[in-house]
């Protein structure tokens, strides 16, 4: 069991009080002393799980606000909340890594654009999202677009 800090203050100073007076005390002042410890200590434990119960947010479905949440609840609910914003901060990075890549395909086709301006005719395949990947929460999609440089006056290109 480990001492909170304002519990080792009190435990500091009266051992400091022993120190300069030798009187000893009786087991009340002991008892007394200790319950008073243990008190706070309790204090500090409903405190904290109180702390816990405001931050989890609550599910207006499972709660009845009838009964007080027991704290077996609180740690349960608490435990869920966790899983599930583990869960959503993953799911986010799937989609913070394909819109990466999303951005990559992107930068690839603007270069590849900016060179077939520059050198002529080119035929440019890109695809946002590879049906390969699984992310059923994005469509797939793909575009063929065929670049031609400017129509010359001797024959007029077909797009």
């Amino acid at each position: 069991m480990s001492m909170s800090d304002e519990d080792r203050e009190i435990d500091i100073e009266s051992d400091a009080d022993d120190e300069e007076s030798p009187q000893t005390f009786s087991s009340d002042d002991k008892r007394a002393h200790h319950n008073a410890l243990e008190r706070k200590r309790r204090d500090h434990i409903k405190d904290s799980f109180h702390s816990l119960r405001d931050c989890v947010p609550q599910d207006d479905t499972k709660t009845n606000t009838s009964s007080k949440t027991s704290r077996a609840q609180i740690l349960r609910q608490a435990a869920e909340y966790i899983i599930r914003m583990r869960d959503k901060t993953m799911q986010n990075d799937r989609h913070i890594n394909i819109l990466k890549q999303q951005n990559d395909d992107l930068q690839s086709q603007i270069k590849a654009l900016q060179k077939s301006q520059a050198g002529g005719k080119a035929v440019l395949s890109s695809s946002f999202l590879d049906e390969e990947r699984g992310d059923d929460d994005y469509e797939s999609y793909e575009e063929e677009a065929v670049i031609t440089s400017p129509p010359s006056k001797r024959k007029k290109n077909k797009l």
